[in-house]
């Protein structure tokens, strides 16, 4: 018996939702082994650098992840599931297997910065993978925009946050 159109299009909005559900799980992965990787470092050896005056303190950290990450999956679930329309005088947005492959590959360098720097225990390593992750994330942020305006503004936080994370790292590299 085929499926009427409600029944399609129920279950078209169960997967367009259930997407935006499997990139914050990614999104979380990505976190969750950040967090576990950066956490034992911090106490002694991270406590033990000499950082800029304009480092933050320890407690900001977590909270900015929380939020950033949450932003990272609504973002790319925008600009994968609602591109826009493109109209004669506007390029046409980016396919979606390339956003969503550099967008993995932006979480991945994310992990492996907390690998370089806290796990590694190695500034200057995490500093030669933060200006990739940079150079990576602000590629993105075009991406985004061409595809999506506002999954691009809500990504725009991250990007900040590496671009910040960036000059962080390379005071450190500098002072240490």
């Amino acid at each position: 018996m085929p499926l009427s159109d409600t029944t399609k299009a129920r279950l078209k909005n169960r997967v367009v939702w259930s997407r935006l559900v499997g990139w914050g799980l990614l999104c979380y992965a990505t976190a969750a082994y950040g967090g576990i990787v950066t956490a034992p470092a911090i106490p002694e050896w991270y406590a033990s650098l000499n950082k800029p005056s304009f480092n933050p303190p320890d407690w900001i950290f977590a909270p900015v992840w929380c939020v950033l990450y949450t932003l990272l999956a609504v973002s790319i679930w925008l600009a994968t599931e609602f591109q826009q329309v493109c109209t004669k005088d506007s390029a046409k947005p980016p396919a979606k297997t390339s956003i969503q492959l550099t967008f993995v590959i932006v979480l991945f360098l994310n992990g492996i910065w907390s690998w370089a720097f806290f796990g590694q225990q190695n500034p200057t390593l995490g500093l030669i993978v933060v200006i990739s992750l940079l150079s990576l994330s602000y590629f993105t942020f075009r991406l985004f925009f061409r595809a999506q305006i506002f999954a691009a503004w809500l990504y725009l936080p991250y990007l900040l946050w590496v671009s910040f994370a960036t000059i962080l790292n390379a005071s450190i590299v500098v002072l240490n």
